[in-house]
């Protein structure tokens, strides 16, 4: 389950910042709020 969960968070990063190119080109994660929960 891990494991998992960290292959879509990092396959979700990686479209993000434009690695990958594959799908829509809006961003899947708001990585601010992500930041922000886990800066709490």
């Amino acid at each position: 389950m891990f494991v998992g969960a960290g292959l879509m968070l990092g396959s979700a990063y990686l479209h993000d910042t434009g690695v990958v190119r594959v799908g829509p080109t809006q961003a899947f994660v708001n990585w601010d709020v992500v930041i922000g929960m886990l800066g709490r």
